[in-house]
């Protein structure tokens, strides 16, 4: 047996670069692992015997039983007696009257069907089983027995889809950031390389790629609580209200009550079931054969499916939750900070802090992915790159301020330094003028006594 379900242990080992959370392992690969050790232990006759066994009148048994697993047992439900549920009748005063009327000279076990069906079948060998009335009775079939097997394949395949979804949107992308640097010791050039890589890489700023990541992940979480809910019904549906009634058989376990598991057990799981064939005679004459038939693999079934039962609530609260707490997560970035921290020992706040108010939901959970498979030094490493060329950054923009408002001073000062020469030069001009046409007016004028006169100069506050 061990043999058959040593290579699902592989399937739990843990990778190298992981690209799931524990919950997403949980739906992932536990619950896979679980479904195909249960299908690997139904369908293994040599540890459990034959599905069926039957018993009848007629020598022909391996035919009865044949006949019996492929058209079906059934067994018959005590919730659809005939009898009138309107007008119970208390079971010990059932019984008192049952006893008080067989004492009047009726015996055996077609006077009790005649006289009360529902006691009848109260004292027969087996929850399900015990006489009828052809045509009135009603009947629950059994046949998903017959279907068990792919029963638990499919429900593997259904929990394996997202996590199949998801390695391909994945693309490998963890893989190629975190290679070669997940263990605790790393060659020194390997440890130098990969740290300017994932440096180059997040300062390219691939916010967009990221966004689309986090939310594919987050899409693959959903799926899995979907696939919980639509599991709940499936398996309502093909076992007759499996959660309803398997619900009163494990609080039964508590208590240590095996009465009421084997009687509850046997209304999903029954051991007995009836099972009716009809054979000819040599005239023509139809007999039918009434078919007692034991199912030893339900046995089995009954227990792994309680551990499912378990199972199956447990991961669908664990999606749930973890439903919430991304939405959390989307909403608060002091917890986003909060849980990167928990990865970077003795790293000050305010510079994790800095680093994130660049970034969005998408940036932090790749940093988060990525601070999951690599070395802790590297990644604080990694950090503290981030934040010097973050700081680097702001102090050239502080620095470059000041010195495009020196610049525009400057250039002003000038401007007023050219319109000043320009008019400079337009009175230097203008006092040529003045002093030629002077001497042309003196020459031709009557000679008058020399006075010195001397030509007003405009000065501007450069030329002062």
């Amino acid at each position: 047996m061990y043999a058959a379900v040593k290579p699902l242990s592989k399937y739990l080992r843990l990778k190298t670069v992981r690209i799931y959370d524990p919950i997403f392992t949980l739906h992932s690969k536990c619950t896979i692992v679980i479904l195909l050790t249960c299908t690997f232990l139904l369908s293994a006759k040599q540890y459990f015997g034959e599905p069926i066994l039957c018993l009848s009148s007629t020598k022909h048994t391996e035919y009865v039983q044949s006949y019996c697993w492929t058209m079906g047992t059934y067994i018959l439900p005590m919730e659809n007696d005939s009898v009138d549920a309107s007008k119970p009748v208390p079971e010990l005063a059932l019984l008192e009257h049952q006893h008080q009327r067989l004492a009047l000279n009726r015996s055996g076990l077609s006077a009790l069907l005649a006289d009360n069906e529902q006691y009848a079948r109260i004292i027969s060998i087996a929850e399900g089983v015990g006489p009828e009335t052809r045509g009135v009775t009603k009947r629950m079939y059994l046949r998903y027995y017959q279907w068990v097997f792919m029963i638990l394949l499919f429900q593997s395949l259904l929990f394996y889809f997202p996590s199949y979804l998801w390695k391909v949107w994945e693309g490998q992308r963890m893989e190629q950031l975190c290679c070669e640097i997940g263990d605790a010791l790393i060659l020194e050039d390997t440890y130098c390389m990969r740290l300017r890589m994932l440096t180059k890489y997040f300062r390219a700023r691939f916010s967009a790629i990221h966004c689309c990541y986090s939310i594919k992940y987050a899409f693959c979480e959903l799926l899995n609580l979907v696939i919980s809910v639509f599991n709940f019904w499936l398996m309502d549906v093909i076992f007759n209200g499996f959660w309803h009634k398997y619900i009163h058989a494990l609080a039964a376990i508590p208590v240590y009550d095996w009465n009421l598991w084997n009687l509850m057990t046997s209304r999903v799981f029954p051991k007995v079931a009836k099972c009716e064939m009809f054979i000819y005679g040599p005239s023509g004459s139809p007999k039918v054969l009434d078919i007692l038939c034991v199912l030893p693999l339900n046995i089995l079934n009954e227990k792994l499916f309680a551990v499912l039962y378990v199972w199956f609530l447990f991961i669908a609260m664990l999606a749930a939750i973890n439903i919430l707490y991304r939405l959390l997560l989307v909403c608060c970035p002091e917890l986003r900070l909060q849980l990167l921290r928990t990865h970077l020992r003795g790293m000050p706040k305010a510079h994790v802090r800095q680093v994130l108010s660049s970034a969005g939901y998408g940036d932090w959970f790749v940093l988060m992915s990525v601070s999951i498979n690599v070395n802790p030094t590297l990644f604080r490493d990694l950090l503290e790159q981030l934040y010097m060329e973050h700081a680097n950054k702001q102090y050239v923009q502080s620095a470059n301020q000041p010195k495009r408002d020196d610049d525009a001073l400057d250039e002003q000062v000038e401007q007023a330094e050219d319109r000043d020469s320009d008019r400079d030069r337009e009175q230097d001009h203008i006092s040529m003028v003045t002093d030629e046409h002077s001497v042309d007016n003196m020459s031709a004028a009557p000679a008058v006594p020399a006075v010195n006169v001397h030509p007003i100069r405009f000065y501007t506050e450069s030329q002062a």
